[in-house]
């Protein structure tokens, strides 16, 4: 249980810190909504009882997917740079 309390913090302050980035950008506000639902899931968890295992089997997946995300944004911002210095050259 303390354990999901922990990541439950840490999950809100990373969820408000992707707020406040995505007042000026679009590429956090995925991972606001993200980070939003796992202090949800963390407070379930808690109040459900769930097993280490599957918080922490859910926390990887979710990871992934944070990962690729930002993966995939950092390319297509490669892209972008790329096609732009084509034009203008």
């Amino acid at each position: 249980m303390e354990l999901s309390v922990s990541y439950a913090l840490v999950d809100s302050c990373l969820a408000v810190a992707f707020l406040q980035m995505s007042r000026r950008h679009w590429f956090p506000v995925p991972l606001f909504f993200m980070h939003a639902f796992l202090v949800a899931y963390h407070f379930y968890g808690i109040a459900v009882g769930s097993d280490i295992f599957w918080i922490a089997l859910f926390l990887n997946r979710i990871f992934e997917v944070a990962l690729a995300y930002i993966v995939v944004c950092a390319l297509y911002r490669i892209y972008v740079r790329h096609t732009r210095n084509v034009i203008n050259d």
